[in-house]
This record gives C-alpha cells, sequence and structure tokens, in this order.
C-alpha cells in the first residue's frame, strides 16, 4: 500500500519512522503546498538514512525515498492512502478530498472540530468503501487496552469518575499556541476525551469547561467537566501549565491509576480498600507508540483483522465537544 504524507511537521518524521515496524505499506509521496517545503524534508530524510547506513546507501536516488510534491493533483496519483499531518483547521479538508479522490485516510487528532464534519466524513468513507480512521496512538497501544478491559471488568466495581491529564510547556511563539486552531484543549484535549469515552461512553449530560487563557484569548490551560448523570469526568489539558499527567479510574470496589504518562500506558495498577493489596500490570511499548495506529491502519485496508474499537463514535462526540468547547 502507498501511503501518501500531507504535511511535513515533526509527526511526519515520526509516522515515517514508526512505519518501519509495519508491514504491508511504504510512504511515496509527501505533499506540502508551501513552496519546497516537501523538498526539504525529503531532503532531510535522505541525509537522515544516509548519515545512518553510510557507505550502505551508496547510489541512493530520490526514487527510492518519497517524492515531494507541491501539486496536490500529481500527490493523489501517487497514493493509496494518507497519513494527514497538517494544521488543525485544515485536518477535515484533507480528508474530504482524499475520501472524494478515493483514498483511505489516517488523520491526525483533532479529526474534525464539529460534528457535521466529522458525520460527513464517515458517511463518505462508507459510501465509498473506503477506512477513516482518527490518529488516536494511545487507543491501539496494548496497556490501554489492557487498562480498559480490566476497568470494564468489574474488578473496581461500576466507575464513578474519570480524572485525566495531559500538560506539556511549550514557548509563546509556539504552533500549538498561535496557529488558527490554537491552545490546550483542541491541542491535547482529544486524550482526554478518549479516556473518558472509552470507559464512561459518548452519552454524557452536559459538558462545562474552565480555562486561564493569555492577552491573546488562547487557552493555556483547560479541565473539561463531564456530568454522566451518575458519573464524572475532568479532562485537563496544558500548554502553558504543568500537572501531574496521570490518569484515575474510580469505581464502587475499588480504583486504577496510571501514572504519567498516561498516554503511553505501559504500567497501571488497580488498587482496593485494603492498601496492601494492589493488582500491577505491565506491558511493553515500542517506540512512541506509533506503530501500533499505523499497523491497525494497514490491517483494516487489507481486511485482516476485524477492528477492535470502532473510533467512528469516538471521533464523532470529539468533534461535537470541540464544537462546544470553541463555542464556550
Amino acid at each position: 500500500m502507498r501511503i501518501g504524507i500531507i504535511g511535513t511537521g515533526r509527526i511526519a518524521g515520526k509516522f515515517l519512522t514508526e512505519l518501519e515496524y509495519v508491514e504491508g505499506a511504504t510512504v511515496s509521496a509527501v505533499y506540502n503546498p508551501h513552496e519546497g517545503s516537501a523538498t526539504r524534508f525529503v531532503g532531510k530524510l535522505q541525509d537522515s538514512v544516509v548519515e545512518t547506513m553510510k557507505n550502505a546507501v551508496r547510489g541512493l536516488s530520490l526514487t527510492q525515498l518519497p517524492q515531494a510534491c507541491a501539486d496536490i493533483s500529481e500527490f493523489w496519483d501517487m497514493v493509496d492512502a494518507v497519513y494527514i499531518a497538517s494544521p488543525h483547521e485544515t485536518h477535515i479538508a484533507y480528508t474530504i478530498e482524499a475520501l472524494e479522490k478515493d483514498k483511505h485516510v489516517l488523520c491526525e487528532k483533532p479529526f474534525a472540530l464539529n460534528e457535521a464534519d466529522a458525520k460527513k466524513a464517515f458517511k463518505l468513507a462508507e459510501k465509498k468503501g473506503l477506512i477513516v480512521m482518527e490518529g488516536l496512538k494511545t487507543a491501539y497501544m496494548p496497556g490501554f487496552r489492557q487498562m480498559l478491559q480490566v476497568a470494564k471488568s468489574g474488578v473496581i466495581g461500576d466507575i464513578v469518575q474519570v480524572n485525566s491529564t495531559f500538560t506539556k510547556l511549550v514557548p509563546e511563539d509556539s504552533r500549538e499556541l498561535n496557529g488558527k486552531e490554537a491552545g490546550s484543549f483542541i491541542e491535547l484535549g482529544t486524550y482526554g476525551m478518549l479516556a473518558t469515552f472509552s470507559l464512561l461512553g459518548t452519552n454524557y449530560k452536559a459538558v462545562h469547561f474552565d480555562s486561564m487563557k493569555n492577552k491573546k484569548g488562547v487557552d493555556l490551560y483547560t479541565v473539561a467537566h463531564f456530568d454522566y448523570g451518575n458519573a464524572f469526568a475532568t479532562a485537563t489539558a496544558g500548554l502553558g501549565v504543568k500537572s501531574e499527567g496521570n490518569l484515575v479510574v474510580a469505581g464502587t470496589k475499588g480504583y486504577i491509576t496510571v501514572p504519567a504518562p498516561w498516554w503511553y500506558t505501559k504500567h497501571f495498577e488497580v488498587h482496593f480498600e485494603d492498601a496492601n493489596k494492589v493488582i500491577s500490570y505491565d506491558d511493553e511499548l515500542k517506540g512512541d507508540g506509533l506503530r501500533y495506529e499505523i499497523r491497525e491502519f494497514v490491517e483494516r485496508v487489507q481486511n485482516k483483522v476485524a477492528p477492535e474499537i470502532d473510533n467512528e463514535p469516538l471521533s464523532i462526540a470529539m468533534a461535537a465537544t470541540m464544537a462546544k468547547f470553541k463555542k464556550s
């Protein structure tokens, strides 16, 4: 399968690195509408290969590397599927265009910023028999999946509260704080919503947001509060405030704690009223976890496995929540 990458930022480089551990796919083209960006990206990739392999790559040509494209029509002719890693506000437009060109889509989060756009994309994919997935890499990590299974097994009783936090400090002039769709919740809120919706479902009764903003009105720290009636959740995201990046799932018989960084789930513990009773779980996490998401995508396209996760309701609920946040 020939995968084309739209966007040439940091995550695009990580995608290429992690794809080396997934069978059945190669990157055939890289597109960026800005003049020279794709060419510079491929040039850096070639320099990296040469540095790594040294004399073993004598005679390496650009035909063995992704083709740099500044013309989107040329790009579509070279790919069977796309990985969209462009700025947030462009995700859904590229997704729709790719589907209209009969290309499978793996799109970085946030997939869409409103419910209508998300539903339109999934409806179009279904009509054309194509795969469309949001890049929720944590969702496909073995450790996170195991944690969900344990939480839902009844060992901690009924789940009453889910608290998740993801923060990182970035410079004031960073893309995360200055793009058209910038800020903590749009950048990082998807992770907290993944934990909340995976454990409590997507049919919450109400949500409200508390935010600390900078002078430009961009949120540096946001806490989303979800009310399910008989359960609650908070999803905290921060780019200008640092906090403990853990996940806690509270139940009527015990609780689960996933230490920071919980979004790279490698270890978690089940605790009970008896403090001496603790069940620990460990799972291997290879690379930065992106390979699990890529493997899931490739296998879905090739119909090798039935998906364990139905990402459509998750992505639609996340997009709807993003719209509520923007409106607030």
